[in-house]
């Protein structure tokens, strides 16, 4: 088991420094990213610093509390970009036949399909929502002890393996219907709305339909909630604002998501042949 885990994480390296390589032919794109990403980022922060400024906060929450959040949820989006970024184009690589060289490696293929692509630009999203958290962590006098730090990590791995089984679970739909495209944006847009504000400002049955159907809240959110001491109303009798919970449903979501890539893979994906 040892040796097994050695060789993968020998073959994720190898391949991270492959795509490191190949992104850095192109300085142009990614100098390109490296400005317009942070731009992007900053100018939403701005535009809700203007927002709260005039109405005071969002039901409650404050601007320092939705900083806090919003890194909160950059974080996970960036490292998502980075590693698993590749789950947005399932249906270009089915299109094209790509899975046909991954099927006779001696290795499973969704995991040579997530190491596949390491996206650099991942970490220009980490930047500046390192910035906005630190911003809110210092207003909010946030204590870093040792265990909200382990809490924040165990956060930060839950929510990109829940953003990661998202785009994973909609894109495997191209192995039955050659189209999933049409999602990325969908999900990108739902993302952006319910891990960078609270969703208590939205009605009961949005808060529960991306609590329990499909858990975008839990990215950030819910253990938002938690850290900062905040309830989130939705009126469950388990306390769903502990930190422990978004690792525990990215693993599994995780998992289903890898089941469900699987399934598509070898009943439903026709080769390109010749």
């Amino acid at each position: 088991m040892i040796e097994k885990l050695k060789h993968h994480w020998e073959v994720f390296q190898y391949s991270a420094i492959l795509a490191f390589k190949a992104e850095c032919e192109y300085t142009s794109y990614l100098f390109c990213w490296m400005f317009m990403i942070p731009i992007q980022i900053f100018s939403g922060v701005y535009v809700l610093k203007v927002l709260m400024d005039r109405v005071g906060t969002l039901n409650g929450w404050t601007f320092g509390q939705v900083a806090f959040l919003y890194g909160l949820g950059v974080f996970s989006h960036g490292f998502q970009d980075m590693f698993f970024i590749q789950a947005r184009h399932i249906e270009n690589s089915i299109l094209r036949g790509e899975f046909d060289r991954a099927l006779v490696r001696p290795l499973g293929v969704f995991f040579q399909f997530c190491i596949g692509t390491v996206n650099l630009c991942g970490i220009f999203d980490l930047i500046p929502g390192l910035i906005i958290f630190i911003y809110g962590c210092v207003t909010l006098h946030f204590q870093w002890t040792f265990v909200n730090i382990v809490l924040l990590l165990l956060v930060i791995i839950g929510g990109t393996l829940i953003q990661a089984a998202v785009y994973t679970l909609t894109g495997s739909v191209a192995f039955w219907t050659k189209k999933s495209s049409v999602f990325v944006g969908v999900n990108l847009e739902l993302f952006d709305k319910t891990t960078q504000w609270p969703m208590s400002i939205y009605p009961k049955w949005f808060i529960r339909f991306f609590s329990f159907l499909i858990p975008m809240g839990f990215v950030s959110f819910y253990p938002a909630c938690g850290f900062l001491g905040i309830d989130s109303g939705i009126g469950f009798p388990i306390p769903l604002e502990m930190a422990v919970w978004t690792p525990v449903v990215g693993i599994v979501w995780f998992m289903a998501a890898r089941k469900v890539f699987d399934y598509g893979l070898r009943t439903k994906y026709e080769s390109a042949g010749s």
